[in-house]
């Protein structure tokens, strides 16, 4: 998948990465030739909001320890493999920057 000649992104949905909130969804965007989750959105109150630094971090982290053949085969996981990011994943957050949902930082 690390041709040049080969779509760079792979995009899909991924369950819940917080216990306190078993029923939310993500979106992600990662990366292929870096390996990289680049983009994230939370989907919860029936709407989508931008996932913030620590917790694409985090998503990064849970790929890399345990779905890391994800980088190569993201069909297995029904992600779809693209040529740009998806307009969701181009958006502005929203400044000045307020905490998601799951940010742990006190206020």
């Amino acid at each position: 998948m690390n041709d040049a000649l080969s779509p760079q992104y792979a995009v899909g949905r991924w369950e819940s990465l917080w216990a306190s909130h078993p029923y939310m969804s993500h979106r992600i965007l990662i990366d292929l030739r870096t390996r990289k989750v680049v983009a994230g959105e939370h989907r919860y109150y029936k709407a989508w909001h931008y996932m913030s630094v620590p917790d694409l971090m985090y998503m990064q982290q849970i790929l890399d320890e345990t779905f890391d053949d994800i980088f190569d085969e993201p069909a297995e996981y029904e992600f779809e493999v693209v040529a740009e990011p998806p307009f969701w994943a181009l958006k502005a957050w929203p400044w000045p920057r307020l905490p998601a949902l799951t940010d742990d930082e006190p206020d």
